[in-house]
């Protein structure tokens, strides 16, 4: 058994990263004699295989981040078009300055790009920054794509 600290997760603490077979040995007897056939007869996993359970810590911010739905929201808002805070607050139908604080959290992942114009800020979703993110929760996920014919 591993242990790896992992920063995001609550209260900061150590995951054990465990094979099959050790999360096994903590089933009841019972749970035990079940699992075990069903592994043997389906052939459904190898009994050393590490199981991982929590995100790294940069998809684990990047899922926290996301799933404020006004931040949510926003990115999807600014997907396609350049919009400032006034317009993005009106569509939102929340404050200005509740607007400009989940901004600033966006932009600190680097998905939001940001131009002025005057006294103006315009935002729109940085798409190269938001696959990143995306790619690599498909890869902490390690997600394969289905094979297409």
């Amino acid at each position: 058994m591993k242990q790896i600290f992992i920063p995001l997760v609550p209260h900061y603490k150590l995951v054990e990263i465990m094979k099959v077979r050790e999360l096994i040995e903590k089933l009841s007897e019972r749970q035990k004699k079940t699992v075990m056939r069903c592994l043997e007869k389906c052939n459904i996993m190898d009994l050393d295989e590490e199981i991982e359970v929590y995100p790294r810590s940069d998809v684990n911010r990047f899922l926290k981040i996301l799933s404020n739905p006004i931040r949510y929201g926003i990115l999807k808002m600014l997907m396609n078009r350049w919009m400032c805070v006034c317009l993005i607050a009106e569509a939102l139908e929340v404050d200005q300055t509740l607007v400009s604080h989940h901004l600033r959290i966006l932009k600190e992942l680097n998905i939001l790009e940001e131009k002025r114009e005057g006294k103006l800020r315009f935002y729109r979703t940085n798409k190269e920054k938001l696959k990143e993110y995306l790619d690599a929760l498909l890869e902490d996920l390690n997600y394969e794509p289905p094979e297409r014919c």
